[in-house]
């Protein structure tokens, strides 16, 4: 089976490319940030404790757009508007996954990037159509392997697939298998970008961080007077930090300024037009940052939030993958995990989608130099520069709770 799943960079110091993406890009960015702000707010909705959450949307959208591949009828319909496809094309969506699969990782040479998926099937079961399995070969660099799924070793086989790729960030995505499963559909992505202007770990301090439910919290706190793009809204601080040659990857930090306001609440009012217009007012300022150093990991059963979004059929006895499998299977599970730490020197973060299936029985003015404190809770997005893209995206309540 076709082995090509993934993709670093190695270039010669403090370089970018220019993307070569095929028409038919925007579109499909735009819809995958739309999904991805959809899908967050749905998990905050699902999950309203104060836990820090972290997803990665891109990773989510990837492997659901292998799945679409292999749906029909008004389950097609469903997976088609969850992830916002109105007017795109299926060669059009795997047009640019497969550029950005191939693109992403080579693009800047001080962040290390990969992008990989795998599809693992039931071989004393039926077999997957032989055009899908193209598709995923094809389209979306898949490494493909058949299982015997009621054996542990096939559950070690996949999770160490993904701790591979996730540079051992991930190592038990799954924690089981059933016999009864026919397919396990899986995404990775690895991380590991530095700072353009990094943090001296000798001005690290411990610092007060304000808790939403009126406790504080000490934790190190990084330091640095830098120049950033920044954007002071009444309602939030939008901080732009950029990795490496500072053209390709950026985070934004989103912290709204009100203290005890719960980022639920204030992400359900951060829109995709608000989130635009944050982006289209950044403005260069010379600064004294203060910011937390963090790390988190965070799972989720992704199918509540999915289906909340309109794609409950793929999970349900009417669900249609015919272009997949030719007996009838739903999806069982989409499960979805995430780890990022956040120090002086950059970011690592890794995130993994598995979607399993199983057969079915039919039956104001600022200073000259402000001082910008991140202390309170906010919203984190690491973002791809060049097309807008959503990489990860997470809530930081208390950066003390890993």
């Amino acid at each position: 089976m076709t082995i090509t799943s993934c993709h670093k960079s190695v270039q010669s110091p403090d370089t970018s490319k220019t993307l070569d993406l095929p028409a038919g890009s925007p579109a499909v960015i735009t819809a995958g940030n739309q999904f991805a702000l959809n899908f967050f707010g749905s998990l905050l909705q699902q999950d309203t404790t104060s836990n820090n959450k972290l997803i990665s949307p891109f990773s989510i959208y990837m492997a659901l757009s292998m799945v679409y591949n292999g749906s029909a009828g008004t389950t097609r319909d469903s997976i088609a508007k969850t992830l916002a496809l109105a007017g795109i094309s299926t060669a059009e969506l795997n047009a640019v996954n497969e550029a950005l699969i191939k693109q992403l990782p080579s693009e800047d040479s001080k962040v290390s990037m990969s992008v990989a998926n795998s599809l693992w099937y039931q071989q004393n079961g039926p077999q997957p159509v032989p055009g899908f399995l193209d598709t995923i070969t094809g389209d979306y660099s898949g490494y493909i392997q058949s299982l015997n799924f009621s054996s542990p070793a096939s559950l070690t086989t996949i999770n160490s697939w993904v701790a591979a790729k996730t540079d051992n960030k991930i190592t038990e995505l799954l924690s089981s298998l059933s016999p009864s499963n026919l397919m396990v559909l899986v995404n990775a992505i690895y991380f590991d970008g530095t700072w353009q202007y990094a943090f001296n770990p000798a001005d690290t301090r411990n610092n007060t961080f304000y808790l939403s439910n009126g406790t504080t919290s000490s934790i190190p706190f990084m330091n640095q007077q830098v120049t950033l793009r920044w954007h002071q809204d009444p309602a939030y601080t939008l901080l732009e930090l950029p990795y490496g040659a500072g053209n390709s990857f950026d985070m934004y930090v989103v912290m709204p300024v009100n203290q005890q306001v719960s980022l639920g609440s204030f992400a359900a009012s951060f829109s995709s037009t608000a989130w635009a217009a944050g982006l289209s007012q950044l403005d260069s300022q010379p600064m004294s940052l203060f910011i937390p150093k963090w790390q988190a990991s965070y799972q989720i059963e992704a199918l509540p939030e999915l289906a909340a979004l309109g794609m409950g059929i793929a999970s349900s006895p009417d669900a249609n993958f015919s272009a997949m499998f030719s007996t009838p299977e739903e999806i069982s599970q989409v499960i979805h995990e995430t780890y990022i730490d956040v120090t002086e020197t950059g970011t690592q973060a890794a995130a993994a989608t598995a979607v399993v299936t199983i057969a079915l029985d039919r039956g104001g003015s600022q200073p000259a130099i402000p001082v910008v404190t991140i202390d309170h809770p906010y919203l984190y997005f690491i973002v791809e520069k060049q097309t807008g893209a959503i990489l990860f995206v997470g809530t930081m309540n208390n950066p003390a709770q890993n």
